[in-house]
């Protein structure tokens, strides 16, 4: 009987939770953009900035694919490299995407027109339809090999960065809207390996600060 003991693989569920929390938000923001009545700048503003707020975190989440991800998996797996230089193309389909939206929103948010309105709202279903072709792709092409081919550290230092690029006042705001509408088996692993200090923080005020803003951008108290 052989006595080797296989390394441990990188279990990428938290990756999936990560990418359905995009999507869910970018999906939602055209229907709510268009809702917007005519000239109501205050309700405007919220909506552009939550739309700034997740196109930041979605650019440090590829940011950090980009620097750590990418490199190991094309010395590792090269003959997964045309996959990866095409996450690569999709990267940059996206961040065009995004940056077309701030523009047309930072004039949605000066007045509301609703000319402006339906432009960004057209340019935000583009970039949701690509935000989600890119990451059922990346789920059912790459996180297979990411698997195979990394170790636990090099997967979890890829979540570290991500954590170290987010504003530490957002943090558990954060965490609400990624957990947001996610099974309770998997929300309960995803608190698990949380430190304890940050599960108590979010049970005492996180759910609670997650609650008042999800009220403010969806009208609606969350799932």
């Amino acid at each position: 009987m052989n006595g080797t003991i296989a390394p441990a693989r990188p279990d990428t569920y938290d990756m999936v939770v990560v990418h359905n929390s995009f999507r869910r938000h970018f999906r939602a923001l055209p229907e709510l953009v268009t809702g917007v009545a005519a000239g109501d700048v205050e309700r405007a503003r919220r909506l552009v900035a939550f739309l700034d707020e997740l196109g930041t975190g979605l650019h440090e989440h590829h940011t950090g694919e980009d620097e750590l991800l990418w490199p190991l998996l094309l010395e590792r797996a090269s003959t997964n490299a045309a996959v990866v230089l095409r996450m690569e193309e999709q990267h940059e389909r996206i961040a065009e995407l995004t940056e077309r939206a701030r523009r047309e929103s930072a004039e949605f948010a000066s007045a509301a027109d609703p000319s402006v309105r339906d432009r960004l709202a057209v340019t935000l279903r583009a970039l949701a339809t690509a935000v989600d072709e890119h990451m059922t792709e990346e789920e059912r092409h790459v996180l297979p090999v990411v698997e195979n081919v990394l170790t636990v550290p090099e997967w979890q230092a890829l979540g570290e960065r991500g954590r170290e690029h987010m504003p530490k006042d957002r943090q558990l705001v954060f965490v609400g809207f990624l957990l947001q509408g996610v099974s309770d088996a998997d929300r309960r692993k995803f608190l698990a390996e949380m430190p304890l200090p940050a599960r108590l923080a979010w049970r005492l005020l996180g759910r609670r600060a997650f609650a008042e803003e999800y009220r403010e951008i969806y009208g609606t108290d969350p799932e």
